[in-house]
């Protein structure tokens, strides 16, 4: 409990332990019942939810995105999708839904179950209908293309991954970004990383992003260039 009270004498915050529990993921039986016993905390269970996001020590299965369909839900049930225009509706769905969506593409590749339960429900109130005129794929392409330019849910993921991907090449001032170079990275460019068995899903879907961008651009240093 050390640890704990000098925690309190920095911070004058003192912990509960009754309202405070340990999440770990490969640690040793017997050193997490010594960590348990030294700190009075109990073990908590994942997934958890950490400012509304899941937390888990494998895979996110498609059950753990219901918060993320749920909050479209909501979003959607706020309105009364019968009193708007179609210009209305299209409007919705770019400021509200795909508002709600961006925090979480940035953080975890959607499965593909999620993302089609994310285009249904975007189809259903552009339509006003549960029958589309338009493919959904077709209404996602750019205004200049005669479209309607709405971001497609997956396209935007991969984006937004990449954009971690270029967070970790410049190697950000975030403790995230310190924490993948010093654990996975160890000095290497993260062109040259190979994910292992076992690594964060997230991290092996990156790995999948960067081949396709240098697939995409011919080369590491033509994609660097590129994203620069």
């Amino acid at each position: 409990m050390e640890c704990l009270q000098e925690f309190r004498d920095v911070s004058g915050l003192a912990v509960n332990t009754s309202k405070s529990s340990i999440f770990t993921a490969g640690i040793e039986n017997n050193i997490l019942c010594e960590i348990l016993a030294r700190t009075e905390f109990t073990k908590g269970e994942m997934p958890v939810r950490y400012l509304g996001i899941p937390l888990a020590a494998q895979r996110l299965s498609v059950r753990d995105y219901s918060p993320l369909v749920d909050q479209i839900a909501n979003s959607i049930s706020k309105w009364t999708a019968k009193s708007l225009s179609f210009a209305g509706r299209l409007e919705l769905i770019r400021s509200v839904i795909q508002g709600v969506e961006c925090f979480w593409l940035q953080i975890f590749p959607l499965p593909a179950a999620v993302v089609e339960k994310i285009h249904r429900l975007c189809r259903n109130v552009l339509w006003n209908s549960k029958r589309a005129p338009v493919a959904w794929e077709d209404i996602c392409h750019p205004k200049n293309e005669g479209s309607l330019g709405i971001r497609h849910t997956q396209t935007w993921n991969v984006a937004l991954l990449a954009r971690v991907l270029w967070n970790i090449h410049r190697k950000a001032d975030t403790l995230w970004v310190q924490w993948v170079d010093a654990v996975y990275l160890k000095g290497r460019s993260v062109w040259d990383w190979q994910p292992k068995k076992g690594d964060s899903p997230l991290l092996q879907w990156l790995a999948e992003i960067r081949s396709r961008i240098i697939t995409a651009f011919g080369s590491p240093e033509a994609a660097i260039e590129h994203m620069a």
